[in-house]
This record gives structure tokens, sequence and C-alpha cells, in this order.
């Protein structure tokens, strides 16, 4: 008996949100929007990935290059970033000085 009363309950409830129009329709962000939310609401840069390795052995890939100071890469693609999550908080740069892993400020994603 309180089974049934609980499902024509479950049922009432139901027909009433629907014939009220009162349920949720997705959330829907831009592109721009999605970026802010995953930045935390912080400025962001244009970025692109770009990990710090010690080996020639990716020189293999076809998108390994040798960059400054006798490091390697595999160029990984274009991101939007909050400008302290880069390499070198910002200041890093393939073709210069940069932060390598193990640096506490090194991160594999490095600001344009």
């Amino acid at each position: 008996m309180i089974k049934s009363l609980i499902n024509m309950s479950s049922v009432i409830v139901t027909t009433v949100l629907f014939a009220s129009g009162a349920f949720a329709t997705p959330v829907s962000l831009t592109e721009t929007q999605m970026d802010s939310v995953a930045a935390g609401g912080v400025a962001t840069v244009d970025g692109f990935v770009c990990p710090v390795i010690s080996t020639d052995a990716v020189l293999n890939s076809p998108n390994g290059v040798a960059i400054a100071g006798g490091d390697y890469t595999i160029a990984g693609p274009d991101v939007s970033i909050p400008l302290h999550a880069t390499n070198g908080g910002g200041a890093g740069s393939p073709g210069g000085a940069h932060s390598s892993p193990g640096d506490t400020d090194y991160t594999a994603i490095w600001a344009k």
C-alpha cells in the first residue's frame, strides 16, 4: 500500500513539473565563456603545448624539434590558459631561458 502511494506521488509530481514547464534546459556556453570558466575567471593568454624533454629521441616524431639549452620538445596544439600557468610564469621561451621538469615554475604550456 505504501509503495503504491509513493509511486503514485512520483507520477503526480512528474506530471505537474512537465505540465508547468518547470524543468531545466541544458546550459549552453560560448567558447569564450568555457575558457573563462576553465581558467577560474582570470585573464588568459594564447599559448601552446610544448613539453621540455631531455632526449633527442623526440626528433623521430614529425613534430619533434630542438629548443634552447640542449632540450627538445614535441610541439603540440594551441591553447588558451592563465598566464601564471605557463612555462616560467609567462617568461619561458623555447628559444631562450625556460623552465624544465623539476623546476617549481615548469609547465609544458607556453605563452605566445
